[in-house]
């Protein structure tokens, strides 16, 4: 188990905590929190321990995986990738971008 990646998920999403407690850069806040969570859940799942990914599951029955994984990804692929997957057209996610929001 890398307690290297550990600690970078723990500054992520620490940091992500910090921005969103403050009120500050809705963008960051999504892109920590969500490269935060992609690492720890597979440390969690490791560990033997339910990752926090199983907490929304259960309680949001309307939910599976793939749907909460859309959910989550939605922005931040938007956020963090310029091109189409493979390294082919540029991505037109203005529109998209346009209905984020951090409320």
């Amino acid at each position: 188990m890398s307690h290297l990646k550990i600690e970078c998920a723990r500054r992520q999403l620490g940091t992500a905590l910090d921005l969103y407690l403050r009120d500050r850069d809705p963008v960051s806040v999504h892109c920590l929190a969500n490269g935060g969570c992609e690492l720890i859940e597979v440390y969690a799942k490791k560990a033997g321990a339910k990752p926090f990914v199983s907490h929304i599951l259960e309680t949001q029955p309307d939910l599976d995986i793939k749907a909460l994984k859309t959910v989550q990804r939605k922005y931040w692929n938007a956020f963090k990738h310029a091109l189409e997957r493979h390294g082919g057209d540029e991505r037109d996610d203005d529109e998209l971008l346009s209905s984020f929001t951090d409320e």
